[in-house]
């Protein structure tokens, strides 16, 4: 890590300006000196660093040369940092002689000072310089780094190849099987960097049976880019083992026609990214191949990205995902590859105590250097193997991985933050890539990381990216390993600093908040003698915050620790903000989000190094700084939740750096024309107040169409805007069009008749679109357009009445065109996954010219219709339904969308697996055209249908008991019945579910008791009754009547109170105490496994709800 320090003061010692600097306070000489000595030792501590794991003395001089090189750093830093001090004195004016900038007068650098702290440090190198010689150390030249460099791959198996014969089985399996339906399919698999998709793909490539079955085969390493003629080329050159000149495409596919010939081919296309525009490349490539290959033909594609995987995957065939190898198997990898086999005493319990390190892509480099291993203690011999992986890394990424140790075990990591903290420390250097931003090569950092298997995948957005991570507990150990002394993270529950923590060199803390509950942090005593902490981070905090205790706690940070550059101070209940906030003149990140302030300090605009500032949820702020527009180096600023907020400063649009601008309000001060030059914004933006903005020509100021890198949109208006502002809010909407790349788009309180025809006509890569509290609606327009459409939520759009599900057509041409769409029925959002629309008042009905013959959405998996009471038609969905809910809508409604879903036996016949019925009044039975769609349902839920008397279909007695024998929902799993009053028995098919885990009944006032059949579902786990008045008295004790109906599950829930858990009964009767910890304990245990408790149906159905409701917008 000295080396990426060192690197950083050679990258501020090379500046003119610093250098005119020092000669202008006679230190010239020393200056250059500084650097050479700087440059000298640089040249040695790749080789140093390496040998510090196995030698103490390079270890203590590494870190006597670290403390040194912080110092200088911190030098450096003031001397940049009253360079810009002194240039926002001057209007930033950047041209101005740098001499101008320091003057005699300037009390702040005292020649005399500086030049005693110059000569202090370089006195201190040039003796550790010396030292160095007795260590013999070789100079080491750092290779560069680049983004997304690209590996090469070819079809021969691996010399290690373990624990993936359920995958290869499977997917052999689907090659050697033939769907009529597709001639040519494509079988994605999907995982993170280093799982072994490749490998897997290479065993699977070389297997007999494969080679017999295919009359060609080609392996292809797609390039970065996914580019159609490199691809075509490729193909070509594998299948005739010649290489091919420089030709245009549609000679490339005529001989590559010719050489397949209808046959049956498999291709393997390896490692298959996002960019550029591989989605109409793939396109054209598949049109291309389905005509050219045999019926049985497969293509196997390999990916890190799940919307890759998605969209090449063939319809019906489900990405085939890469799991971790399994303790056994990590075992016999690490085995195989590190040690060929031989024994080695602990290494299982390495294995294990690492949760399996699943990546084979490092083990190779590890026997080289197996020969270490006899130098190491054999208690270090684990972690020294392990950090065998991290001496591997390339040197910019080792500070990274260090800082690291300061998230405690199992936290979940949030990567944007994470990338802006290494920023904020100087981790990031754009090297040879001057043009990249900072963050962008952080978040390569980040992946190069992540492929190593140093972090964990945890949570992915739409486009693949991990939004964040969780460190293996092993890894963690090393990262605290190799941080050392400098880095700390203290228990909230025991602030003490031990007295063995020297914190003169400590730089780094944070503070373990997990599972404390308590309303204040104390501060510890020995805190403010951390002088030279360069990072405060609270982790694992809650909803409450950090509340540090009022006093010195707060004044400590600001006064003492001066040489931070990354401070949190979330939830710290801070009413105001100290002016002495500017004493951290080197901040770069700086996080005051859920502190009870109105205003900034005005002194805030003198941290100009900041380049993060986070004020989420500061729900009484309600100003900035006027001068904001000084915080030149600004590149984040969020300000999510601070709903009293008034407006932005005037003079906001000269932050030219910014990279993201979570909200933009328009106030008094700052108009909708300051976002004019943001040009760099990316993320989310949320405008607001948009009833101040007057006229097209004052929204088009905006630019927001040169805005290619910003991924979300919301636009709100004020609901207090006046209701003849609809004509004017229609221009300003119709001016405010984004560019082509945005993804996410949510109006708000918009009170327009009318879309803007950008909607349609430009958002082709829209992925989730919201329209909220929108009244002035009264019929939403086809989007068949936007064929990228995975999300669409309709909210409280009291105006409107239908919704259009084809293309529009004009009046002249209305016959004609229907003719035509009646003949072509074009599928209508082919992507769309989710479909929620809620308190829609006036809805009535789906509109369409002609009848449309195929199901919609094909891809929809998730339809919630809300509180919908005139709406009397649905269209026919979709074959991949998943998840329904019907809440207050018409009780024929639901025979009305089971009616349109495809019959049973039908190839297209949807299987959705939850269904919830809510609020249906008038509702006495099921409809009998929805029985047969219940064949796979998992879940469900039906509440607060009162006029409901039975669960059990409308017939016969011997097609009711056709239905108990072949449609008794036999995968249910759950089943929630909430509020029915007029339920008095429990179905007779309920007996046919032998799966059934879940069974939760409340206000069922009508429910008398318990049917005998009950014992017969042995599968039940949790019973959950609440308030069904009739039926409590016959289990309040081991002796009532239902009892032994029940015994036989593990947990019961009686109002709840928990009666039976694990099935172990619980005496009810003078024993609250015990019941208060039994609820403590299983909230504890709950809390560890992070399960939402559901201890009643209505929090199930709160539970239901969440589900259901799942933001769309951010």
């Amino acid at each position: 890590m000295a080396f990426v320090v060192a690197e950083a003061i050679l990258k501020k010692l090379g500046p003119l300006a610093v250098e005119q600097v020092g000669l202008l306070w006679g230190l010239g000489r020393e200056v250059l000196k500084l650097k050479s000595t700087v440059t000298s030792i640089q040249a040695v501590l790749l080789d140093a660093e390496e040998q510090s794991g196995l030698n103490n003395q390079v270890q203590v001089w590494l870190q006597e040369l670290k403390q040194v090189l912080y110092d200088a750093d911190d030098l450096l830093d003031d001397f940049n940092t009253e360079a810009l001090l002194r240039q926002q004195q001057m209007d930033g004016s950047g041209n101005a002689n740098v001499q101008l900038l320091f003057s005699s007068s300037n009390h702040l650098f005292n020649g005399l000072l500086m030049a005693h702290r110059i000569k202090a440090i370089r006195t201190k190198l040039d003796e550790i310089d010396e030292n160095r010689k007795m260590f013999n150390l070789q100079t080491r030249l750092e290779e560069p780094f680049a983004l997304n460099k690209s590996r090469q791959t070819d079809s021969f198996v691996p010399s290690a190849f373990v624990g993936r014969d359920k995958d290869s089985a499977k997917i052999i399996s689907l090659l050697l099987s033939t769907n009529g339906q597709q001639k040519v399919e494509v079988i994605p698999i999907l995982g993170i960097g280093g799982l072994g998709k490749t490998a897997l793909s290479q065993q699977i490539y070389n297997d007999e049976r494969v080679s017999s079955y295919f009359q060609l085969k080609s392996w292809i390493c797609v390039p970065d880019n996914f580019d159609e003629t490199l691809v075509v080329k490729r193909i070509l050159e594998s299948l005739t083992e010649d290489k091919v000149g420089d030709l245009q495409l549609q000679t490339l596919k005529s001989k590559l026609k010719n050489k397949m010939d209808n046959k049956k081919f498999l291709f393997v296309l390896d490692d298959v990214w996002d960019n550029g525009d591989y989605e109409s490349n793939w396109d054209s490539l598949m049109s291309f191949l389905w005509n050219v290959g045999a019926v049985g033909s497969k293509i196997i594609i390999t990916t890190r990205i799940r919307s890759v995987a998605n969209l090449m995957a063939t319809k019906g065939v489900e990405p085939h995902e890469l799991q971790g190898l399994s303790k056994q198997d990590s075992w016999t990898l690490f085995k195989h590859v590190t040690f060929k086999g031989e024994a080695m005493e602990g290494g299982e319990r390495f294995v294990r105590a690492g949760e399996a390190i699943r990546n084979v892509v490092d083990w190779e480099a590890l026997r080289d250097k197996q020969a270490r291993l006899d130098r190491v203690d054999t208690d270090k011999r684990i972690l020294a193997t392990l950090r065998l992986s991290y001496d591997n890394l390339p040197s910019h990424l080792k500070p990274c991985f260090a800082y690291c140790s300061l998230f405690p075990k199992d936290c979940v990591i949030d990567v944007k933050m994470l990338v802006q903290l290494w920023m904020g420390q100087g981790y990031i250097n754009r090297g040879q890539l001057p043009s990249s931003h900072l963050y962008e090569v952080g978040v390569e950092y980040f992946k190069g990381m992540l492929s190593k298997s140093f972090f964990q995948e945890s949570h992915e957005d739409q486009r693949g990216n991990v939004k964040n991570c969780k460190m293996h507990d092993l890894m963690h150990d090393l990262a605290l390993e190799v941080a050392g002394e400098e880095n700390i993270t203290l228990k909230a529950s025991n602030p003490m600093v031990d007295d063995d923590v020297d914190l003169d060199r400590l730089r780094h803390m944070s503070v373990d908040f997990g599972g404390v509950r308590r309303k204040s942090w104390p501060v510890p005593d020995s805190l403010p003698q951390a002088t030279k902490l360069r990072t405060f981070l609270p982790a694992n905090l809650d909803w409450e915050g950090m509340n540090v205790r009022e006093g010195k706690g707060y004044e400590m940070f600001f006064s003492n620790m001066t040489s931070l550059r990354a401070l949190s101070l979330y939830g710290g209940q801070m009413k105001v903000i100290p002016p002495s906030i500017h004493k951290l003149k080197r901040l770069r990140y700086l996080n005051l989000s859920r502190n009870g302030m109105e205003t900034l300090p005005d002194e805030i605009i003198k941290l100009v190094n900041l380049q993060v500032l986070i004020l989420d949820l500061c729900y009484e702020l309600q100003e900035l700084p006027q001068d904001m527009a000084k915080l030149s180096n600004l590149e984040f600023l969020s300000l999510l939740g601070c709903w009293r907020l008034r407006g932005l400063p005037l003079g906001i649009g000269k932050l030219t750096r910014l990279k993201e601008l979570s909200t933009f309000v328009l106030g008094t001060e700052a108009k909708i024309s300051e976002l004019k030059d943001l040009d760099n914004l990316g993320g989310a933006l949320s405008i607001k107040n948009l009833g101040l903005v007057k006229g097209r020509a004052e929204a088009k100021a905006a630019s927001l169409n040169r805005k290619p890198n910003l991924e979300a949109l919301e636009l709100e208006w004020n609901m207090l805007d006046s209701d003849n502002a609809a004509a004017g809010e229609e221009m300003t909407l119709e001016a405010l069009e984004p560019h082509e790349n945005l993804k996410k788009l949510k109006l708000q309180h918009y009170s327009g008749s009318s879309l803007p025809s950008w909607v349609s006509n430009s958002l082709k890569n829209v992925v989730i679109i919201s329209l909220s509290r929108c009244g002035g609606l009264l019929y939403l327009p086809s989007l068949a357009p936007l064929v990228s459409l995975e999300e669409l939520e309709l909210y409280s759009l009291e105006g409107l009445e239908y919704i259009q599900i084809e293309e529009a057509t004009s009046p002249s041409s209305s016959s004609s065109s229907s003719s035509s769409a009646s003949n072509n029925n074009p599928q209508l959002l082919p992507r769309l996954k989710s479909l929620a629309i809620r308190h829609c008042n006036n809805l009535i009905s789906w509109w369409s010219t002609s009848k449309i013959e195929v199901p919609l959405f094909p891809c929809l998996s998730a339809l919630d219709i809300v509180d919908c009471p005139k709406l009397a038609w649905t269209p026919r969905f979709s074959v991949h339904m998943g998840k329904v809910k019907l809440s207050d809508v018409r009780s024929d409604l639901l025979g009305e969308f089971a009616a349109s879903l495809p019959p049973p036996h039908s190839p297209t016949h949807s299987r959705f697996k939850e269904l919830t019925i809510d609020g249906m009044e008038g509702l006495q039975v099921l409809p009998q055209e929805l029985h047969p769609q219940l064949v796979s349902l998992e879940s469900l839920c039906i509440q607060s249908c009162l006029d409901l008397t039975t669960l059990s279909p409308p017939a016969s007695s011997e097609q009711h008991l056709a239905f108990s024998l072949y449609y008794c929902l036999p995968a249910l799993r759950c089943l929630q019945m909430w509020g029915l009053m007029g339920l008095d028995c429990l179905p007779q098919w309920l007996q046919h579910s032998s799966h059934l885990r879940e069974l939760r009944i409340s206000y069922c006032h009508g429910l008398g008791c318990l049917p005998d059949w009950l014992p017969k579902l042995t599968m039940i786990e949790t019973l959950q009754i609440k308030d069904c008045e009739l039926l409590l008295p016959r289990l309040e004790s081991r002796t009532a009547q239902d009892w032994h109906k029940v015994e036989h599950i593990l947990n019961i829930t009686i109002n709840d109170k928990m009666v039976q858990r694990n099935g172990n009964y619980l005496e009810l009767a003078g024993n609250d105490q015990h019941q208060e910890q039994e609820a403590e304990r299983e909230e504890e245990e709950e809390d560890d496994h992070e399960v939402l408790p559901a201890t009643s149906a209505q929090s199930s159905r709160y539970v239901l709800l969440l589900n259901y409701g799942k933001a769309a917008f951010l």
